[in-house]
């Protein structure tokens, strides 16, 4: 994980999807400029994937 950018510690929450539609979209933007976030994104992007199926699971149990 690189810190060359203090916006990196926001790059986990966008890529699991919890951030507000302003900080996803000003993240957005952020990311179309720094290469350090955009990285960070790209090697967080695996493991979001793979939580994917127990951020549904953990929804459709609180559902039940």
């Amino acid at each position: 994980m690189t810190r060359a950018c203090s916006y990196t510690v926001t790059a986990g929450g966008y890529v699991l999807g919890v951030l507000t539609v302003r900080e996803s979209n000003d993240f957005h933007d952020h990311i179309e400029v720094c290469s350090d976030c955009r990285r960070e994104v790209v090697e967080l992007s695996p493991v979001a994937r793979m939580l994917a199926p127990l951020k549904t699971a953990t929804r459709s149990a609180h559902l039940n």
